[in-house]
């Protein structure tokens, strides 16, 4: 006699609404991890795009497997990015300004206005100087250079 094979059941219908299976669910979420689209998941589970989208109002399972899903797929593509990032190629640097400007926020545009130290449980914080024109930068270190020392007595600074 031939084997029965178990038959993998995604949706059941049930008083005339269709309801999904936690095998189904698992699915989902399998499709979801490899970026598949809405579409084609739906064609999967044997059912209608319409059909799929009213099942994801009715039931928040649905919707929770795909955002697991999509997780675990943003986790996979994230550590690759990270590990090439990391390496000596020449996309190191596009995939860590990515990674920066994805993950932490970063915007190359933005000039910090000061950076912060930690170490050996003291913090300290320096101020930087805003964006400046070469010329102003310029006359500022003259400026600079002009003034006494701290603790110096304003007649040795001529003599420097």
């Amino acid at each position: 006699m031939g084997e029965h094979k178990p038959v993998r059941r995604f949706i059941v219908r049930r008083q005339g609404i269709y309801q999904i299976t936690k095998t189904g669910l698992d699915a989902v979420e399998q499709m979801a991890a490899q970026g598949v689209a809405i579409h084609t998941i739906a064609k999967a589970l044997n059912i209608n795009v319409d059909t799929f989208r009213q099942l994801r109002k009715r039931d928040p399972r649905v919707d929770e497997a795909i955002e697991r899903g999509g997780a675990a797929m943003e986790d996979v593509l994230v550590n690759r990015l990270f590990q090439t990032a990391m390496g000596d190629s020449k996309s190191a640097t596009t995939a860590a300004i990515f990674l920066l400007k994805s993950r932490r926020g970063y915007e190359n545009t933005k000039v910090p206005t000061h950076i912060t130290i930690n170490q050996d449980n003291r913090s300290q914080t320096i101020a930087l100087p805003s964006a400046q024109d070469m010329d102003t930068y310029l006359k500022r270190i003259t400026d600079a250079e002009a003034l006494p020392v701290s603790g110096e007595h304003p007649s040795d600074a001529e003599v420097r």
